[in-house]
């Protein structure tokens, strides 16, 4: 790597914040991201932490939640936070394959990336991009968890602290669990010619990992291992983890990331501009 990849990579890291802020495009993904979370926020998750709540009332019996595989919920001491937990892992994930498809693939189509690497490197523009998109999804994810901390404050006062608690928790678990599909979409990015044709790689190639790892594994269950490579497998098991507990599985997205991120980099290096 050339001794101004740090530099050069943070300068498009910074471009790909700015450009979020500088365009209509931006403006209005920006736009339609807070009016849709306004509707999550103020009908399924005020609403199910509303019935949470009285769930936690619950003393003795099996509850409303357990009873449909939800007592996982009842271990968050805020009741907003724990549905929050469980949508997020639900939006952000589909959130990031669709707004991370484009990260070199439209420069590639128009020539603009032949123009680029003459002045950055292929690394710097690869890592770029992808932590300019990282970025932005923390953001995201920054500007609903403070939508949430606020309405239950709304609701009690004396919970900002352990709402801030949680929150923090959410968006370290949040960001780690978004690097494989942001570094899937990085190198798918580095293949295809367009962001559409990205999107719909990323949900083949998703489904085709699955479904043959699925098959192999009941055959030979030795091959179950297998699904460590399909991004945000862990997810079942991840919602059932409340706040700080959920870093036990970080190393599976992580790991994710790192051979994902290797690819695309091998294949930015290999394609032609």
């Amino acid at each position: 790597m050339s001794p101004g990849f740090l530099q050069h990579s943070l300068l498009i890291c910074q471009f790909e914040l700015k450009r979020l802020f500088s365009s209509r495009k931006g403006w209005l993904y920006l736009i339609t991201f807070a009016l849709v979370w306004s509707f999550i926020l103020l009908y399924p998750i005020r609403f199910a932490a509303d019935m949470l709540g009285q769930e936690k009332n619950i003393t003795s019996g099996i509850s409303f939640l357990e009873f449909f595989g939800f007592g996982s919920l009842l271990n968050w001491q805020i009741p907003e936070m724990g549905v929050y937990w469980h949508f997020a892992l639900i939006i952000f994930p589909l959130l990031s394959v669709m707004t991370s498809a484009d990260q070199t693939c439209s420069d590639r189509e128009r020539g603009t990336l032949r123009f680029l690497c003459l002045r950055v490197s292929r690394d710097s523009l690869f890592f770029g991009r992808f932590a300019g998109m990282m970025l932005v999804q923390t953001l995201l994810i920054f500007m609903s968890l403070f939508s949430t901390v606020a309405l239950a404050v709304y609701r009690d006062v004396n919970l900002l602290s352990l709402a801030l608690n949680s929150a923090m928790a959410i968006a370290v678990n949040l960001i780690i669990v978004l690097l494989p599909f942001t570094a899937m979409m990085a190198a798918l990015s580095a293949t295809l010619k367009s962001a559409r044709q990205a999107t719909v790689w990323a949900i083949l190639v998703w489904s085709f990992l699955a479904g043959i790892i699925s098959a192999l594994s009941s055959y030979l269950p030795a091959l179950d291992a297998l699904k460590i490579l399909i991004p945000g497998y862990q997810m079942s098991a991840l919602s059932q983890l409340a706040q700080w507990q959920a870093l036990q599985l970080a190393y599976i997205p992580l790991l994710q990331s790192v051979v994902l991120l290797s690819i695309g980099r091998w294949v930015m290096h290999r394609q032609n501009l």
